[in-house]
Protein backbone atom coordinates (compact mmCIF):
# COMPACT_ATOMS: atom_id res chain seq x y z
CA UNK A 1 0.00 0.00 0.00
CA UNK A 2 1.51 3.34 -1.11
CA UNK A 3 2.01 6.11 1.39
CA UNK A 4 2.32 9.80 0.75
CA UNK A 5 5.53 11.26 2.12
CA UNK A 6 6.15 15.00 2.12
CA UNK A 7 9.70 16.36 2.30
CA UNK A 8 9.63 19.44 4.50
CA UNK A 9 12.32 22.04 3.81
CA UNK A 10 14.44 22.92 6.79
CA UNK A 11 13.70 26.31 8.30
CA UNK A 12 15.37 27.56 11.46
CA UNK A 13 13.10 27.96 14.46
CA UNK A 14 11.76 31.48 14.84
CA UNK A 15 11.93 32.88 18.36
CA UNK A 16 10.68 36.43 18.41
CA UNK A 17 9.85 36.60 22.10
CA UNK A 18 7.20 39.24 21.46
CA UNK A 19 5.33 40.41 24.53
CA UNK A 20 1.92 40.28 22.89
CA UNK A 21 -0.12 41.49 25.91
CA UNK A 22 2.11 44.54 26.11
CA UNK A 23 2.07 45.31 22.39
CA UNK A 24 -1.67 44.79 21.82
CA UNK A 25 -4.91 45.77 23.48
CA UNK A 26 -7.19 43.01 24.78
CA UNK A 27 -9.36 42.82 21.69
CA UNK A 28 -6.39 42.77 19.32
CA UNK A 29 -4.68 40.15 21.48
CA UNK A 30 -7.70 37.85 21.36
CA UNK A 31 -7.69 37.92 17.53
CA UNK A 32 -3.91 37.56 17.19
CA UNK A 33 -3.71 34.54 19.50
CA UNK A 34 -6.91 32.86 18.26
CA UNK A 35 -6.70 29.05 17.95
CA UNK A 36 -6.81 27.44 14.47
CA UNK A 37 -10.13 27.54 12.69
CA UNK A 38 -12.25 30.10 10.82
CA UNK A 39 -12.29 33.57 12.34
CA UNK A 40 -13.96 36.86 11.45
CA UNK A 41 -12.34 39.99 12.82
CA UNK A 42 -14.62 43.04 12.74
CA UNK A 43 -12.13 45.89 12.93
CA UNK A 44 -13.67 49.33 13.19
CA UNK A 45 -12.11 52.38 11.58
CA UNK A 46 -8.79 53.37 13.13
CA UNK A 47 -8.69 50.31 15.38
CA UNK A 48 -5.33 48.94 14.22
CA UNK A 49 -6.36 46.14 11.87
CA UNK A 50 -3.02 46.23 10.02
CA UNK A 51 -1.23 45.85 13.33
CA UNK A 52 -3.51 42.94 14.20
CA UNK A 53 -2.78 41.13 10.93
CA UNK A 54 0.99 41.58 11.09
CA UNK A 55 1.15 40.37 14.69
CA UNK A 56 -1.04 37.43 13.69
CA UNK A 57 1.58 36.46 11.08
CA UNK A 58 4.33 36.76 13.71
CA UNK A 59 2.31 34.68 16.16
CA UNK A 60 1.79 31.91 13.61
CA UNK A 61 5.51 31.85 12.83
CA UNK A 62 6.30 31.56 16.55
CA UNK A 63 3.88 28.64 16.74
CA UNK A 64 6.00 26.80 14.19
CA UNK A 65 3.93 27.42 11.05
CA UNK A 66 6.33 27.62 8.05
CA UNK A 67 6.19 30.98 6.30
CA UNK A 68 5.44 29.38 2.93
CA UNK A 69 2.28 27.84 4.40
CA UNK A 70 0.82 31.29 5.14
CA UNK A 71 -1.12 33.29 2.53
CA UNK A 72 -1.73 36.99 3.19
CA UNK A 73 -4.14 38.69 0.77
CA UNK A 74 -4.65 42.44 0.49
CA UNK A 75 -6.35 44.77 -1.98
CA UNK A 76 -3.74 47.27 -3.11
CA UNK A 77 -0.04 47.13 -3.85
CA UNK A 78 0.49 49.86 -1.27
CA UNK A 79 -1.31 47.87 1.43
CA UNK A 80 0.58 44.70 0.50
CA UNK A 81 3.95 46.49 0.64
CA UNK A 82 3.09 48.06 4.01
CA UNK A 83 1.96 44.74 5.45
CA UNK A 84 5.10 42.92 4.29
CA UNK A 85 7.28 45.77 5.59
CA UNK A 86 5.71 45.56 9.03
CA UNK A 87 6.17 41.78 9.14
CA UNK A 88 9.83 42.23 8.15
CA UNK A 89 10.28 44.85 10.87
CA UNK A 90 8.88 42.47 13.48
CA UNK A 91 11.15 39.65 12.32
CA UNK A 92 14.21 41.81 11.87
CA UNK A 93 14.70 40.53 8.32
CA UNK A 94 12.81 40.11 5.06
CA UNK A 95 10.64 37.01 4.78
CA UNK A 96 10.68 36.04 1.10
CA UNK A 97 8.96 32.68 1.54
CA UNK A 98 5.72 34.23 2.85
CA UNK A 99 3.02 34.38 0.19
CA UNK A 100 1.80 37.93 0.57
CA UNK A 101 0.30 40.37 -1.95
CA UNK A 102 -2.82 41.53 -3.73
CA UNK A 103 -5.37 39.06 -5.07
CA UNK A 104 -4.17 39.84 -8.59
CA UNK A 105 -0.46 39.42 -7.85
CA UNK A 106 -1.02 36.06 -6.13
CA UNK A 107 -3.28 35.00 -9.00
CA UNK A 108 -0.61 35.92 -11.54
CA UNK A 109 2.00 33.98 -9.57
CA UNK A 110 -0.13 30.82 -9.43
CA UNK A 111 -1.13 31.12 -13.10
CA UNK A 112 2.53 31.47 -14.16
CA UNK A 113 3.20 28.14 -12.47
CA UNK A 114 0.23 26.45 -14.17
CA UNK A 115 -0.27 28.36 -17.42
CA UNK A 116 0.09 25.29 -19.65
CA UNK A 117 -2.76 23.57 -17.81
CA UNK A 118 -5.11 26.27 -19.13
CA UNK A 119 -3.59 26.39 -22.60
CA UNK A 120 -1.36 29.43 -22.08
CA UNK A 121 2.40 29.84 -22.10
CA UNK A 122 4.11 30.86 -18.87
CA UNK A 123 5.30 34.12 -20.43
CA UNK A 124 1.72 35.34 -20.94
CA UNK A 125 1.24 39.09 -21.15
CA UNK A 126 -0.86 40.93 -18.58
CA UNK A 127 -3.02 43.45 -20.43
CA UNK A 128 -3.64 46.86 -18.91
CA UNK A 129 -6.86 48.80 -19.56
CA UNK A 130 -5.52 50.47 -22.70
CA UNK A 131 -4.42 47.10 -24.11
CA UNK A 132 -7.82 45.60 -23.34
CA UNK A 133 -9.63 48.55 -24.93
CA UNK A 134 -7.57 48.25 -28.13
CA UNK A 135 -8.22 44.52 -28.31
CA UNK A 136 -11.98 45.02 -27.87
CA UNK A 137 -11.95 47.75 -30.49
CA UNK A 138 -10.35 45.30 -32.93
CA UNK A 139 -13.12 42.79 -32.11
CA UNK A 140 -15.78 45.39 -32.90
CA UNK A 141 -14.11 46.18 -36.23
CA UNK A 142 -13.83 42.49 -37.11
CA UNK A 143 -17.52 41.99 -36.40
CA UNK A 144 -18.30 44.92 -38.73
CA UNK A 145 -20.62 46.50 -36.18
CA UNK A 146 -21.85 49.93 -37.22
CA UNK A 147 -21.23 52.23 -34.25
CA UNK A 148 -21.65 55.64 -35.86
CA UNK A 149 -25.07 57.10 -35.25
CA UNK A 150 -25.91 54.44 -32.65
CA UNK A 151 -25.41 54.18 -28.91
CA UNK A 152 -23.54 50.88 -29.17
CA UNK A 153 -21.15 50.83 -26.19
CA UNK A 154 -17.61 52.03 -26.75
CA UNK A 155 -14.68 49.63 -26.15
CA UNK A 156 -14.01 50.87 -22.61
CA UNK A 157 -17.69 50.44 -21.73
CA UNK A 158 -17.69 46.92 -23.17
CA UNK A 159 -14.61 46.22 -21.04
CA UNK A 160 -16.49 47.49 -17.97
CA UNK A 161 -19.41 45.16 -18.75
CA UNK A 162 -17.12 42.15 -19.25
CA UNK A 163 -15.22 42.99 -16.05
CA UNK A 164 -18.39 43.28 -13.98
CA UNK A 165 -19.63 39.97 -15.38
CA UNK A 166 -16.38 38.23 -14.39
CA UNK A 167 -16.22 39.68 -10.89
CA UNK A 168 -19.87 39.11 -9.99
CA UNK A 169 -20.32 35.70 -11.66
CA UNK A 170 -23.15 37.14 -13.74
CA UNK A 171 -23.76 36.72 -17.44
CA UNK A 172 -23.68 39.63 -19.84
CA UNK A 173 -27.41 39.08 -20.37
CA UNK A 174 -28.02 39.49 -16.61
CA UNK A 175 -26.10 42.77 -16.53
CA UNK A 176 -27.89 44.12 -19.59
CA UNK A 177 -31.20 43.51 -17.86
CA UNK A 178 -30.09 45.47 -14.81
CA UNK A 179 -27.09 47.73 -14.41
CA UNK A 180 -26.52 48.29 -18.16
CA UNK A 181 -30.15 48.15 -19.32
CA UNK A 182 -29.66 51.08 -21.72
CA UNK A 183 -27.62 48.70 -23.94
CA UNK A 184 -30.17 45.89 -23.84
CA UNK A 185 -31.00 46.32 -27.54
CA UNK A 186 -27.48 45.12 -28.32
CA UNK A 187 -27.52 42.05 -26.05
CA UNK A 188 -26.72 39.58 -28.85
CA UNK A 189 -23.90 41.68 -30.28
CA UNK A 190 -22.35 42.35 -26.86
CA UNK A 191 -22.41 38.65 -25.94
CA UNK A 192 -20.69 37.93 -29.26
CA UNK A 193 -18.08 40.61 -28.52
CA UNK A 194 -17.30 38.95 -25.19
CA UNK A 195 -16.62 35.64 -26.96
CA UNK A 196 -14.44 37.33 -29.57
CA UNK A 197 -12.51 39.19 -26.87
CA UNK A 198 -11.82 36.01 -24.90
CA UNK A 199 -10.66 34.24 -28.06
CA UNK A 200 -8.35 37.11 -29.05
CA UNK A 201 -6.78 37.24 -25.60
CA UNK A 202 -6.11 33.52 -25.67
CA UNK A 203 -4.67 33.67 -29.19
CA UNK A 204 -2.36 36.51 -28.13
CA UNK A 205 -1.30 34.65 -24.95
CA UNK A 206 -2.66 37.53 -22.92
CA UNK A 207 -4.71 37.91 -19.74
CA UNK A 208 -6.38 41.04 -18.43
CA UNK A 209 -6.66 41.86 -14.73
CA UNK A 210 -9.98 40.08 -14.38
CA UNK A 211 -8.50 36.93 -15.91
CA UNK A 212 -5.91 36.81 -13.13
CA UNK A 213 -8.78 36.00 -10.78
CA UNK A 214 -11.29 34.30 -13.09
CA UNK A 215 -8.72 31.92 -14.61
CA UNK A 216 -7.23 31.28 -11.16
CA UNK A 217 -10.66 30.16 -9.98
CA UNK A 218 -11.19 28.11 -13.15
CA UNK A 219 -7.83 26.41 -12.59
CA UNK A 220 -8.86 25.45 -9.07
CA UNK A 221 -12.35 24.31 -10.00
CA UNK A 222 -11.51 22.29 -13.09
CA UNK A 223 -8.19 20.73 -12.06
CA UNK A 224 -8.55 18.91 -8.72
CA UNK A 225 -4.85 18.02 -8.45
CA UNK A 226 -3.80 21.68 -8.70
CA UNK A 227 -6.57 22.67 -6.31
CA UNK A 228 -5.44 20.14 -3.73
CA UNK A 229 -1.83 21.27 -4.09
CA UNK A 230 -2.64 24.82 -3.04
CA UNK A 231 -5.20 23.80 -0.44
CA UNK A 232 -2.46 21.73 1.22
CA UNK A 233 0.12 24.49 0.84
CA UNK A 234 -1.87 27.32 2.40
CA UNK A 235 -2.39 26.08 5.93
CA UNK A 236 -3.37 29.55 7.16
CA UNK A 237 -5.05 32.24 5.06
CA UNK A 238 -5.34 35.88 6.16
CA UNK A 239 -7.48 38.37 4.22
CA UNK A 240 -7.47 42.16 4.62
CA UNK A 241 -10.42 44.49 3.80
CA UNK A 242 -12.75 41.52 3.46
CA UNK A 243 -15.82 43.75 3.16
CA UNK A 244 -14.57 44.83 -0.28
CA UNK A 245 -14.29 41.34 -1.78
CA UNK A 246 -16.54 40.44 -4.67
CA UNK A 247 -18.21 37.13 -5.50
CA UNK A 248 -15.18 35.90 -7.43
CA UNK A 249 -12.72 36.69 -4.65
CA UNK A 250 -15.03 35.24 -2.01
CA UNK A 251 -15.24 31.97 -3.93
CA UNK A 252 -11.45 31.84 -4.30
CA UNK A 253 -10.95 32.24 -0.56
CA UNK A 254 -13.55 29.60 0.28
CA UNK A 255 -12.00 27.13 -2.16
CA UNK A 256 -8.45 27.68 -0.90
CA UNK A 257 -9.56 27.33 2.74
CA UNK A 258 -11.73 24.25 2.15
CA UNK A 259 -9.14 21.77 3.47
CA UNK A 260 -7.74 23.37 6.65
CA UNK A 261 -10.48 25.97 7.32
CA UNK A 262 -7.82 28.13 8.95
CA UNK A 263 -8.99 31.37 7.39
CA UNK A 264 -9.02 34.70 9.21
CA UNK A 265 -10.75 37.56 7.42
CA UNK A 266 -10.49 41.12 8.68
CA UNK A 267 -12.82 43.92 7.72
CA UNK A 268 -15.64 46.24 8.69
CA UNK A 269 -19.11 45.81 7.26
CA UNK A 270 -19.74 49.51 7.93
CA UNK A 271 -16.96 50.49 5.50
CA UNK A 272 -18.15 48.61 2.40
CA UNK A 273 -18.26 51.28 -0.31
CA UNK A 274 -17.28 49.45 -3.50
CA UNK A 275 -20.56 47.81 -4.56
CA UNK A 276 -20.38 49.90 -7.75
CA UNK A 277 -17.39 47.83 -8.88
CA UNK A 278 -18.77 44.47 -7.85
CA UNK A 279 -17.92 44.23 -4.14
CA UNK A 280 -20.41 42.08 -2.24
CA UNK A 281 -20.71 43.01 1.45
CA UNK A 282 -22.76 39.83 1.94
CA UNK A 283 -19.39 38.03 1.94
CA UNK A 284 -18.59 39.46 5.36
CA UNK A 285 -22.15 39.33 6.72
CA UNK A 286 -22.61 35.67 5.74
CA UNK A 287 -19.15 34.48 6.82
CA UNK A 288 -20.43 32.80 10.03
CA UNK A 289 -23.06 30.97 7.93
CA UNK A 290 -20.51 29.69 5.44
CA UNK A 291 -18.13 28.71 8.24
CA UNK A 292 -20.19 27.19 11.06
CA UNK A 293 -18.42 27.55 14.37
CA UNK A 294 -16.39 30.55 13.20
CA UNK A 295 -15.21 32.81 16.01
CA UNK A 296 -16.10 36.49 15.69
CA UNK A 297 -13.73 39.05 17.21
CA UNK A 298 -14.51 42.75 17.48
CA UNK A 299 -11.81 45.40 17.67
CA UNK A 300 -13.56 48.58 18.73
CA UNK A 301 -10.91 50.86 20.23
CA UNK A 302 -10.35 53.74 17.83
CA UNK A 303 -6.91 55.41 17.92
CA UNK A 304 -7.58 57.90 15.14
CA UNK A 305 -10.54 60.10 16.08
CA UNK A 306 -11.78 62.17 18.99
CA UNK A 307 -14.83 61.12 21.06
CA UNK A 308 -16.97 63.76 19.36
CA UNK A 309 -16.22 62.41 15.87
CA UNK A 310 -16.82 58.84 16.97
CA UNK A 311 -20.18 59.80 18.45
CA UNK A 312 -21.26 61.01 15.02
CA UNK A 313 -19.88 57.88 13.33
CA UNK A 314 -21.63 55.57 15.77
CA UNK A 315 -24.90 57.42 15.31
CA UNK A 316 -24.57 57.30 11.51
CA UNK A 317 -24.44 53.50 11.39
CA UNK A 318 -26.75 52.64 14.27
CA UNK A 319 -29.80 52.41 11.98
CA UNK A 320 -28.19 49.79 9.72
CA UNK A 321 -30.29 46.65 9.83
CA UNK A 322 -27.72 44.26 8.36
CA UNK A 323 -24.55 44.72 10.37
CA UNK A 324 -22.39 43.38 13.16
CA UNK A 325 -23.29 45.66 16.05
CA UNK A 326 -20.28 47.59 17.29
CA UNK A 327 -19.56 50.65 19.40
CA UNK A 328 -16.29 52.40 18.61
CA UNK A 329 -14.57 53.67 21.75
CA UNK A 330 -12.04 56.52 21.58
CA UNK A 331 -8.47 56.32 22.80
CA UNK A 332 -7.89 60.04 22.18
CA UNK A 333 -8.88 62.93 24.38
CA UNK A 334 -11.92 65.11 23.79
CA UNK A 335 -11.75 67.63 20.94
CA UNK A 336 -13.84 70.03 18.90
CA UNK A 337 -17.35 68.96 17.96
CA UNK A 338 -17.95 68.21 14.27
CA UNK A 339 -20.18 70.68 12.43
CA UNK A 340 -22.71 69.96 9.70
CA UNK A 341 -22.86 72.93 7.32
CA UNK A 342 -25.61 73.00 4.71
CA UNK A 343 -24.72 74.91 1.54
CA UNK A 344 -26.88 75.78 -1.44
CA UNK A 345 -24.30 74.82 -4.07
CA UNK A 346 -20.64 74.03 -4.69
CA UNK A 347 -19.75 77.71 -4.96
CA UNK A 348 -21.17 78.53 -1.54
CA UNK A 349 -19.45 75.46 -0.13
CA UNK A 350 -16.10 76.63 -1.51
CA UNK A 351 -16.64 80.13 -0.13
CA UNK A 352 -17.40 78.72 3.33
CA UNK A 353 -14.27 76.54 3.36
CA UNK A 354 -12.07 79.42 2.20
CA UNK A 355 -13.53 81.83 4.75
CA UNK A 356 -13.25 79.31 7.59
CA UNK A 357 -9.66 78.59 6.58
CA UNK A 358 -8.77 82.26 6.88
CA UNK A 359 -10.51 82.45 10.26
CA UNK A 360 -8.55 79.46 11.56
CA UNK A 361 -5.31 81.04 10.37
CA UNK A 362 -6.14 84.26 12.19
CA UNK A 363 -6.84 82.19 15.33
CA UNK A 364 -3.32 80.75 15.16
CA UNK A 365 -3.81 77.50 13.23
CA UNK A 366 -1.13 76.87 10.61
CA UNK A 367 -2.36 76.21 7.08
CA UNK A 368 -0.27 73.03 7.15
CA UNK A 369 -2.65 71.72 9.80
CA UNK A 370 -5.76 72.23 7.66
CA UNK A 371 -6.93 69.55 5.22
CA UNK A 372 -9.91 69.29 2.88
CA UNK A 373 -11.19 65.85 1.91
CA UNK A 374 -13.43 65.08 -1.06
CA UNK A 375 -14.62 61.88 -2.71
CA UNK A 376 -13.53 62.59 -6.30
CA UNK A 377 -10.97 65.06 -7.53
CA UNK A 378 -13.20 66.84 -10.04
CA UNK A 379 -15.35 67.99 -7.09
CA UNK A 380 -12.50 70.34 -6.15
CA UNK A 381 -12.88 72.75 -9.07
CA UNK A 382 -14.80 75.48 -7.27
CA UNK A 383 -12.69 75.14 -4.13
CA UNK A 384 -9.38 75.49 -5.97
CA UNK A 385 -10.63 78.55 -7.81
CA UNK A 386 -11.91 80.11 -4.58
CA UNK A 387 -8.66 79.46 -2.70
CA UNK A 388 -6.68 80.93 -5.59
CA UNK A 389 -8.93 84.01 -5.74
CA UNK A 390 -8.41 84.62 -2.02
CA UNK A 391 -4.66 83.96 -2.35
CA UNK A 392 -4.73 81.02 0.07
CA UNK A 393 -1.80 78.72 -0.76
CA UNK A 394 -2.65 75.02 -1.05
CA UNK A 395 -1.23 71.79 -2.39
CA UNK A 396 -2.96 68.78 -3.95
CA UNK A 397 -1.68 65.49 -2.54
CA UNK A 398 -3.00 63.37 -5.42
CA UNK A 399 -4.82 63.73 -8.70
CA UNK A 400 -4.74 66.96 -10.69
CA UNK A 401 -4.35 70.57 -9.66
CA UNK A 402 -5.87 73.38 -11.69
CA UNK A 403 -3.29 75.89 -12.84
CA UNK A 404 -5.01 79.27 -12.64
CA UNK A 405 -3.96 82.69 -13.83
CA UNK A 406 -6.42 85.08 -12.19
CA UNK A 407 -6.40 88.74 -13.25
CA UNK A 408 -6.30 91.48 -10.70
CA UNK A 409 -9.85 92.58 -11.51
CA UNK A 410 -13.12 90.65 -11.09
CA UNK A 411 -14.14 88.69 -14.17
CA UNK A 412 -17.55 87.85 -15.61
CA UNK A 413 -17.85 85.15 -18.26
CA UNK A 414 -20.32 85.97 -21.03
CA UNK A 415 -23.38 83.73 -21.10
CA UNK A 416 -24.02 80.71 -18.90
CA UNK A 417 -21.29 80.40 -16.26
CA UNK A 418 -22.77 77.07 -15.13
CA UNK A 419 -22.02 75.70 -18.60
CA UNK A 420 -18.39 76.78 -18.34
CA UNK A 421 -18.10 75.23 -14.88
CA UNK A 422 -19.55 71.96 -16.21
CA UNK A 423 -17.04 71.99 -19.08
CA UNK A 424 -14.09 72.24 -16.72
CA UNK A 425 -15.51 69.61 -14.36
CA UNK A 426 -15.89 67.19 -17.27
CA UNK A 427 -12.42 68.00 -18.55
CA UNK A 428 -10.85 67.22 -15.20
CA UNK A 429 -12.97 64.10 -14.71
CA UNK A 430 -11.85 62.72 -18.06
CA UNK A 431 -8.23 63.72 -17.47
CA UNK A 432 -8.31 61.74 -14.23
CA UNK A 433 -9.72 58.67 -16.01
CA UNK A 434 -7.29 58.96 -18.93
CA UNK A 435 -4.10 59.34 -16.90
CA UNK A 436 -1.66 56.47 -16.75
CA UNK A 437 0.30 54.49 -19.34
CA UNK A 438 3.12 57.02 -19.19
CA UNK A 439 0.86 60.01 -19.84
CA UNK A 440 0.59 63.14 -17.79
CA UNK A 441 -2.63 65.09 -18.29
CA UNK A 442 -2.99 68.61 -16.95
CA UNK A 443 -5.94 71.03 -16.89
CA UNK A 444 -5.56 74.81 -16.84
CA UNK A 445 -8.18 77.50 -16.40
CA UNK A 446 -6.67 80.77 -17.65
CA UNK A 447 -8.42 84.13 -17.26
CA UNK A 448 -6.64 86.59 -19.56
CA UNK A 449 -6.94 90.26 -20.48
CA UNK A 450 -4.71 90.29 -23.57
CA UNK A 451 -5.04 90.67 -26.51
CA UNK A 452 -8.77 90.75 -25.74
CA UNK A 453 -10.46 89.73 -22.47
CA UNK A 454 -11.10 85.99 -22.61
CA UNK A 455 -11.08 82.77 -20.62
CA UNK A 456 -9.23 79.67 -21.79
CA UNK A 457 -9.72 76.09 -20.67
CA UNK A 458 -6.65 74.11 -21.68
CA UNK A 459 -6.03 70.37 -21.50
CA UNK A 460 -2.38 69.42 -21.92
CA UNK A 461 -0.99 65.97 -22.70
CA UNK A 462 2.61 65.94 -21.49
CA UNK A 463 3.08 62.25 -22.33
CA UNK A 464 6.62 61.28 -23.22
CA UNK A 465 7.30 60.17 -26.76
CA UNK A 466 4.16 61.75 -28.22
CA UNK A 467 4.92 63.08 -31.74
CA UNK A 468 4.31 66.79 -32.18
CA UNK A 469 1.88 66.24 -35.02
CA UNK A 470 -0.34 63.77 -33.21
CA UNK A 471 -2.07 66.24 -30.89
CA UNK A 472 -5.36 66.23 -32.77
CA UNK A 473 -5.47 62.43 -32.92
CA UNK A 474 -4.68 62.11 -29.21
CA UNK A 475 -7.38 64.50 -28.07
CA UNK A 476 -9.91 63.30 -30.61
CA UNK A 477 -9.52 59.86 -29.00
CA UNK A 478 -9.41 61.36 -25.50
CA UNK A 479 -12.69 63.24 -25.74
CA UNK A 480 -14.66 60.96 -28.02
CA UNK A 481 -13.84 58.00 -25.75
CA UNK A 482 -16.07 59.51 -23.08
CA UNK A 483 -18.62 61.29 -25.28
CA UNK A 484 -21.94 59.70 -24.39
CA UNK A 485 -23.84 62.96 -24.98
CA UNK A 486 -26.70 63.64 -27.35
CA UNK A 487 -27.45 67.28 -26.52
CA UNK A 488 -26.51 69.80 -23.86
CA UNK A 489 -23.85 69.26 -21.23
CA UNK A 490 -24.82 66.10 -19.46
CA UNK A 491 -23.46 62.60 -18.91
CA UNK A 492 -19.99 61.44 -17.96
CA UNK A 493 -17.79 62.92 -20.71
CA UNK A 494 -17.00 65.92 -22.87
CA UNK A 495 -16.88 65.32 -26.63
CA UNK A 496 -15.41 67.61 -29.22
CA UNK A 497 -18.88 68.21 -30.63
CA UNK A 498 -20.11 69.52 -27.30
CA UNK A 499 -16.99 71.66 -26.88
CA UNK A 500 -17.68 73.27 -30.25
CA UNK A 501 -21.32 73.85 -29.32
CA UNK A 502 -20.22 75.66 -26.17
CA UNK A 503 -17.68 77.70 -28.11
CA UNK A 504 -20.29 78.78 -30.69
CA UNK A 505 -22.78 79.69 -27.96
CA UNK A 506 -20.22 82.07 -26.42
CA UNK A 507 -18.69 83.34 -29.69
CA UNK A 508 -15.62 81.32 -28.80
CA UNK A 509 -13.35 78.81 -30.49
CA UNK A 510 -11.89 75.30 -30.13
CA UNK A 511 -8.44 74.47 -31.46
CA UNK A 512 -5.20 72.53 -30.87
CA UNK A 513 -1.58 73.45 -30.34
CA UNK A 514 1.42 71.16 -30.66
CA UNK A 515 3.88 71.41 -27.77
CA UNK A 516 7.62 71.73 -28.17
CA UNK A 517 9.36 68.48 -27.29
CA UNK A 518 6.23 66.38 -27.81
CA UNK A 519 2.69 66.38 -26.55
CA UNK A 520 -0.19 68.65 -27.44
CA UNK A 521 -2.76 71.02 -26.03
CA UNK A 522 -6.53 71.24 -26.59
CA UNK A 523 -7.91 74.76 -26.05
CA UNK A 524 -11.46 76.02 -25.52
CA UNK A 525 -11.42 79.85 -25.67
CA UNK A 526 -14.39 81.99 -24.58
CA UNK A 527 -14.61 85.81 -24.51
CA UNK A 528 -15.17 87.77 -21.31
CA UNK A 529 -18.15 90.06 -20.98
CA UNK A 530 -16.45 92.71 -18.88
CA UNK A 531 -13.53 93.45 -16.64
CA UNK A 532 -14.15 95.85 -13.81
CA UNK A 533 -11.29 97.50 -12.04
CA UNK A 534 -10.89 96.72 -8.36
CA UNK A 535 -10.78 100.45 -7.76
CA UNK A 536 -14.21 101.10 -9.26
Amino acid sequence: MSQEYVIKPYTPEIRLNIDYPRELNEQQLAAVTAPPGPALVIAGAGSGKTRTLTYRVAYLLEQGIPADRILLLTFTNKAAAEMMRRVSDLLGHELRSLWGGTFHSIGARILRLNAETLGYRRDFTILDRDDAKDLIKACVVDAKIETKGTHFPKPEVLNEIFSMAANTHKTVADLLEGQFSYFSDFATEIADQQKRYIARKHAANGMDFDDLLALWLKLMQEHPAVCEQFQRRFQFILVDEYQDTNKLQGDLIDLLAARHKNVMVVGDDAQSIYAWRGANFANILDFPKRYPGAKVFKIETNYRSTPEILAVANAAITANVNQFAKELAPARKSGVKPALVKCHDAGQQAAFIAQRTLELREEGTSLNQIAVLYRSHFHALELQLELTRRQIPFSITSGFAFECEVPEAPVWVEGDTDALSQVVVNLLSNAEKYSGSGREIGVQLLLKQSPLPHVEVRVLDRGLGVPRGSGEKIFEKFYRAHDSLSSGIQGSGLGLTIARQIARAHDGDVFYEAREGGGSCFILRLPLKAIQSQNS
